[in-house]
């Protein structure tokens, strides 16, 4: 059994609703681009919905053709819950590429982070769906590959096949879905028309994951819109020249490292989970040379399916599982369980995996309408990775090319940087095995006006670290400290309390 998971992997959040607050009334856009929807439709609550505008707004299918063919970006625009509200509001973005931002941030993520409705005391908050992504019209996806993904864990095909490949291409092809419109230079083109059609003069910008490079592509054309991009928040990090799926090797051993050298340093981790590096190591063979058997949930039906969970296989698993800060504080524990040959912890997600619910069509275009700006071998960069680890950069690689040759997209011309004097915040997560640190510090060397922050112990995407903890509470200050004056360097002293957490039996 093999599960293709998407490098990037889209933030998620569930729980019930802790917003209270009374909001204030604004005006519907009334741009002749905006079309208004009920909020419903997007599965916003009803006080969501009586805070918020939710619709379409069309947008040209190719910018550089403005009469054109065009398509619809969906849209939510939640109104700020202060007093006085600055003007400028927080665009909000997620990553993927792929993954839906209305579903996540302004469903999910809205109603439990206490950041958010912070944020909302100080400014409206948009969230873009990009296109091709949840609501927007049209959604580039590949249910195909559900069907292989069940096909390849009951070993009636290869992990390589790719015949879901040609499916999707061959049906989106026939749906009229033109895959060179969907790369990075469209969508951030997308977001400033989006603030245009919003009425707003100037805006700040939030992205996590993809959404840091959509954010970098922004920055860049800042110059070409009306609307003024005032500031940028980039939450772990993608640099524009390196594959990030080919180094997922090398940035998921360095998080990897980061957990081992955190629990050696914590002294009832230490005692509860010694030598971790070795006892995780040694898993890895055990499942190289016998696979643990599996009984899987099909998400639809709830069928049983029965099959079996092998190196490659866990290690693209757990890749996923430790990008999630609500998983960090829990990782040596699920490493003693795989240990003892336990890996109950891992079947719902696993089997949630199955279902391929993203905009995988829109992710392999955009990622292939990049190749000629990436550039850099991530072996000149990295220390040297877990040798077990080698193969799952390369698989992961592999597969997106294949689909690359398939779909043969336009290139974007090689990115360049520019706007350079716009301020930046960076915020980077010690246990991110997909974008670490040091994309983040190579990424904000490239602006005049850029801070970095790390948090220990903290996954993929800082701004969503787990409510409660010192990580959130502090991700929170230097956010709003920096959006408040982003020419000013944020306070920072409550990183000092931010230390990695391990739960124990």
């Amino acid at each position: 059994m093999t599960h293709s998971f998407n490098r990037l992997i889209g933030l998620a959040a569930l729980g019930i609703t802790i917003v209270t607050a009374t909001p204030a009334m604004g005006s519907a856009p009334i741009s002749p681009a905006w079309e208004s929807t009920d909020c419903s439709t997007f599965g916003l609550n009803a006080l969501q919905s009586a805070m918020s505008d939710c619709g379409y707004v069309t947008v040209p299918e190719r910018h550089s053709q403005p009469d054109g063919p065009t398509i619809q970006v969906a849209v939510v625009r939640t109104r700020s819950i202060g007093d006085n509200p600055a003007p400028d509001p927080l665009f909000v973005e997620n990553g993927g590429p792929g993954s839906t931002t209305i579903k996540t941030f302004a469903v999910d993520v809205l109603t439990i982070w206490p950041v958010l409705p912070a944020l909302l005391q100080e400014r409206d908050l948009v969230f873009v769906d990009q296109r091709g992504t949840g609501h927007s019209r049209p959604f580039f996806n590949c249910p195909e590959r559900t069907d292989h993904n069940i096909a390849v864990a009951r070993d009636e095909i290869a992990p390589t096949d790719t015949q879901w490949m040609v499916a999707c291409r061959d049906r989106s092809l026939a749906e009229g879905i033109n895959p060179n419109a969907f790369n990075t230079i469209e969508n951030a083109a997308d977001i400033y028309a989006v603030a245009e059609a919003l009425g707003y003069d100037e805006f700040n910008y939030y992205g996590v994951s993809y959404g840091t490079l959509l954010g970098q592509y922004m920055l860049e054309q800042a110059e070409e819109h009306t609307a003024q991009l005032r500031s940028a928040i980039l939450d772990g990090v993608v640099t524009t020249n390196i594959d990030f799926n080919l180094a997922a090797t090398y940035t998921f051993s360095g998080a990897l490292r980061n957990l081992f050298a955190a629990c050696a340093a914590d002294a009832q981790c230490n005692q509860t989970y010694p030598n971790l590096e070795t006892v995780f190591l040694s898993v890895l063979d055990r499942l190289e040379q016998t696979p643990a058997p599996l009984t899987l949930s099909i998400p639809d039906t709830k069928e049983p399916l029965e099959t079996t969970l092998d190196r490659n296989e866990f290690l693209l698993f757990f890749e996923a599982h430790m990008a999630s800060s609500l998983n960090a504080s829990a990782l040596p524990q699920n490493i003693y369980q795989a240990a003892e040959g336990d890996f109950s912890w891992a079947v719902t997600a696993l089997s949630e995996k199955l279902q391929d619910t993203e905009a995988t069509g829109m992710y392999h275009a955009v990622l292939c309408s990049r190749v000629d700006s990436v550039a850099v071998d991530p072996s000149t960069v990295f220390p040297a990775p877990y040798e077990q680890l080698i193969a799952i950069g390369e698989s992961e690689s592999a597969s997106y090319q294949s689909f690359c040759e398939l779909l043969q997209v336009e290139r974007e011309p090689f990115f360049a940087y520019d706007n350079l004097e716009i301020p930046v915040l960076v915020l980077n997560g010690g246990y991110d095995p997909v974008t670490p640190q040091r994309y983040g510090e190579t990424v904000a060397r490239n602006f005049q006006n850029a801070y970095v922050y790390t948090f220990p112990g903290v996954g993929h995407g800082s701004m969503v670290a787990p409510p409660g903890t010192p990580a959130a509470t502090c991700v929170e200050a230097i956010a709003l400290d920096f959006l408040a004056d982003p020419t000013q360097i944020p306070e920072s002293s409550c990183l000092s309390e931010v230390t990695p957490r391990f739960e124990y039996e």
